[in-house]
Parts: C-alpha cells; structure tokens; sequence
C-alpha cells in the first residue's frame, strides 16, 4: 500500500540535500519501515528531518503542499517520555532513538558506497520511574546492537558485574 508512503530529503551536515541519498518511510497498520540508499561511489552522511512536499486534496480544486516530519511520517509520539526502538533488517543491530528527537532533529545516518539501511520493527516503549532506556539511549551513542533488551540488562548489571571482574582480575 501507498497511501502512508513519504520520501524524505536527506540534508548533509553542510545543510544542503544530498541527492545522491533515497530516503522513504511507508507504513501498514502497526507495521513501519524505513528505507535509505546511497546511489553514489562515496561517503554520504546526514540527516533524514522532513519529507518532500507533496499534494494534498482539501476541497474541490484545492492541492495545497505539505510535509511531514520524520515524527509524524513514522506515526511516532512527541515525547520525550517515549524511545523508538528498531532493527536494521541488513544487518540485524537493533536501534533505540528517543522519539522526540525524532520529531525535532530526523535521524541521523551514515552511508558507505552504494549502501543501504532497512529499518524494521519499529515500536515505542515508555521510559520507566528509572529512566532506563534515556540511560541506555545515552550509553548507545546511537551504536547498534544484537538486542536491545539485552544491552538494557548488560547496562543495569553493570554496578554488580563490575566488582567481581576486579576481584577476579586482582586474584589472578
């Protein structure tokens, strides 16, 4: 299906639109995906913030332009309470992004020659009293990882782990 269909433009860090970079976003009911290619034999890094314009009917005779931010095209929540969390469907690495930056500065990514980035799985939890996935969000730099939960698990047992690593390295 088409209708949930965007095309983003892809903004270097110079600020100008890379060309040379396909963004698009397409959704069916709970299932999003998000799509990135580099047509290009170099390097290509920046941001995907808004789609392209695109016509709208509102009443007879009418089409006026319109965009969406990456935010609103993937249907996600603005808030700073919420964490997007997705898969890389190439190479397996799970991803976790705060939604509101989403909203507010579109997702940063970077490209090799004639490479592409297929974003799937994408769902939102709320961030806990703990501010565990903030934490995790944090710590991740915006790295990939085999599983999210894990990494969740890895991070919060570190304070426990840390000591017995120590002993153990000290007795040796």
């Amino acid at each position: 299906d088409v209708q949930e269909f965007l095309l983003y433009d892809f903004f270097a860090p110079e600020g100008h639109v890379n060309e040379d970079v396909f963004a698009y976003s397409n959704s069916a009911g709970s299932e999003r995906a998000l799509v990135l290619y580099h047509n290009r034999f170099a390097t290509a890094r920046g941001w995907i913030k808004g789609s392209v314009a695109y016509s709208v009917k509102v009443e007879e005779g009418e089409r006026p332009l319109v965009r969406q931010n990456l935010g609103q095209g993937l249907k996600l929540h603005n808030d700073s309470a919420f964490f997007c969390i997705f898969r890389d469907h190439l190479t397996g690495l799970e991803y976790i992004r705060n939604s509101k930056e989403l909203w507010d500065q579109g997702l940063y990514a970077e490209l090799g020659a004639y490479k592409c980035h297929v974003f799937l799985d994408w769902h939102e939890v709320q961030d806990n009293e703990w501010h565990q996935y903030a934490h995790l969000a944090d710590y991740l730099g915006g790295r990939g990882v085999p599983s999210i939960q894990e990494a969740l698990r890895e991070v919060f047992l570190q304070p426990v782990h840390y000591p017995f690593k120590e002993t153990s390295r000290n007795a040796s």
